[in-house]
């Protein structure tokens, strides 16, 4: 029992803690499997030590393993034959999905409640950061018929930068 609280304490991780570090290695699973499916050129060497690394993130996500991890998913991802393949969106909420997990779990000790409240905010980042990788994709598909390839990643990037500005603006609550 806590002496302060009068709560017991657990010597194990609560199933929200399990399920947010579980979310790591499924995370990295589905950008490697979307990888594999595009055509990854990588040896399923390299691709053990990434899931090796997403168990090593999920037992311990404050250490620089996740920097490691996400880096190693992009490069699979850059050995694609195809980069812009749609399957790019799944290795992208893969990669999301590592990244909150992560960022989420991080935040205490594995015993620790995770508060609901500011899970569902991180949440809700990481899917307006997918939704922004998926706007990019889609404007790469308008770009190609567009002359002056440029222009139009100048354009796609301004307007990503207002909505980023306009959901930040909505989202974040104002202090008095």
């Amino acid at each position: 029992m806590s002496t302060t609280t009068g709560e017991r304490r657990h010597a194990y991780p609560g199933p929200d803690q399990v399920v947010t570090r579980a979310a790591i290695v499924l995370g990295a699973l589905t950008a490697i499997i979307a990888a594999q499916a595009a055509g990854t050129l990588l040896a399923g060497w390299f691709q053990g030590l990434l899931v090796a690394l997403a168990v090593l993130v999920a037992v311990r996500p404050e250490s620089t393993g996740g920097v490691v991890l996400l880096a190693g998913l992009a490069y699979e991802w850059s050995t694609v034959p195809d980069p812009l393949s749609p399957l790019v969106l799944l290795v992208a909420a893969g990669m999301v999905l590592v990244h909150v997990g992560a960022l989420v779990a991080a935040q205490g000790p594995a015993r620790m409640l995770l508060d609901r409240a500011q899970t569902a905010r991180w949440v809700l980042r990481g899917g307006m950061l997918w939704v922004a990788a998926a706007v990019v994709w889609s404007l790469d598909l308008l770009a190609d018929d567009l002359p002056g390839g440029r222009l139009a990643y100048a354009v796609g990037l301004t307007l990503l930068m207002l909505l980023a500005v306009a959901a930040t603006w909505l989202l974040v609550p104002r202090r008095a």
